[in-house]
């Protein structure tokens, strides 16, 4: 019995021994999948971190556009409204321009007017300077024919006085 006993004990502590070794293996296993997941969530957080700072710079850089288009805009709208104005007063200039023609052509049509009344007046001068060119021609030809009245008058009476 004592054998027994002794057989009991040794298979006992065999089986104890097997289980000791299967937990202590399970532990080694639970242990290297604990570190290996350690390592991983290491990796994920530094990932992150990583992560987290793209993130940050890439809002920063957004940030920066949107400033940058904000700015951009305002002076397409200050340029936008200086050209506006620029148009404004060439649009003004554009109408004192076409008032400044209008009074011009009327004046132009005003001295065309005068010119054509002057023409009228020069042509009918020109006839009145053709009457009197002709009325003097019959002038000086009455003069000649009483000078030469005046001559043979002259001459007859010295004839008659002289004897």
């Amino acid at each position: 019995m004592r054998n027994l006993a002794t057989i009991a004990l040794v298979v006992v502590a065999v089986i104890l021994g097997f289980f000791a070794y299967q937990s202590s293996q399970k532990g080694n296993a639970v242990q290297a999948d604990l570190a290996a997941k350690s390592e991983a969530v290491t990796a994920l957080e530094a990932e992150k971190a990583t992560l987290t700072d793209e993130i940050a710079k890439l809002k920063a850089e957004g940030e920066a556009a949107a400033k940058a288009a904000g700015d951009a805009a305002a002076a397409v709208e200050v340029e936008a409204k200086g050209l506006l104005d620029k148009v404004t007063a060439l649009e003004a200039d554009k109408a004192k321009l076409n008032e400044m023609a209008a009074t011009l052509e009327g004046e132009r049509t005003g001295l065309s007017e005068k010119v054509m009344a002057l023409e009228t007046e020069k042509a009918q001068l020109s006839e009145q300077i053709a009457a009197l060119a002709a009325e003097k021609a019959a002038l000086t030809e009455q003069a000649a024919a009483l000078q030469a009245k005046v001559d043979e008058l002259t001459a007859a009476a010295g004839a008659t006085t002289s004897p």
